[in-house]
């Protein structure tokens, strides 16, 4: 998946808001959306390098979006569509072999009180829900999920065990935007609840899976990696 537009690199400074950030850029002091409202303390932070996109428009507040920060000299996507969007390039394609049989691509399905991300279908085979996550969070090797507490994420699995109850097949998908990361793991020590509903759903013949993903630095592309395993087993709380 290559991202359109102009790219420069900066350095973070400050975030007055969750979508807002200030950095710098060639001496002066640039507005610059960020599409992820989740807190990246880790990835964040005053002096940190950025990767800035030139994306100004009529109907914006600023010309720039963060898109990446630097972090162990690796260039990591912090863009929480990126998901929907790798993933809606990808599918079609049959690379992910767990829905490789699957030949129509539906975006942003309505199933029950919620939008899903993608619904699938193929003859002879029961239709599937995928329901997209993105974690940029890893932990000594570990990717984690979520950041902050997801009442969202929670309802999520809930309308995708109905589905299964329903005949559908069903899955979560993690897209781990980094690629330092071996195994994916629900962040029970910050959303015990979810790690206990995803374990359910799991039982319940909810199919879970992660893959990471790589920024190509020179080409502004962003590529699927590799296949992880999902770690469902009790939960790992802080001390």
């Amino acid at each position: 998946m290559k991202l359109p537009g102009r790219f420069y690199y900066g350095e973070f400074l400050e975030r007055p808001n969750r979508f807002l950030t200030i950095c710098q850029l060639n001496g002066r002091r640039v507005s610059a959306y960020i599409p992820n409202p989740g807190p990246m303390p880790d990835l964040l932070f005053p002096g940190v390098e950025v990767l800035l996109r030139h994306s100004p428009g009529t109907h914006r507040k600023t010309d720039y979006d963060l898109v990446c920060s630097r972090n162990h000299a690796i260039l990591l996507s912090l863009d929480s569509r990126v998901p929907n969007w790798i993933l809606a390039e990808t599918l079609p394609t049959g690379q992910l072999a767990p829905f490789a049989q699957y030949h129509e691509i539906i975006s942003e399905p309505v199933y029950k009180e919620s939008r899903l991300d993608f619904l699938l279908h193929a003859n002879e085979q029961p239709s599937c829900l995928i329901e997209a996550k993105s974690s940029t969070d890893a932990r000594n090797g570990i990717g984690v999920f979520p950041r902050v507490p997801t009442k969202r994420g929670q309802r999520h699995l809930q309308e995708l065990m109905h589905a299964v109850d329903e005949g559908y097949r069903a899955a979560i998908v993690f897209i781990v935007q980094r690629t330092d990361a071996h195994t994916m793991r629900p962040n029970d020590s910050i959303d015990p609840d979810f790690g206990a509903i995803l374990r359910k759903a799991a039982k319940c013949g909810v199919e879970a899976y992660a893959w990471t993903t790589r920024f190509i630095e020179a080409t502004h592309e962003i590529v699927m990696d590799r296949s992880i395993p999902v770690d469902l087993s009790p939960p790992i709380l802080d001390a």
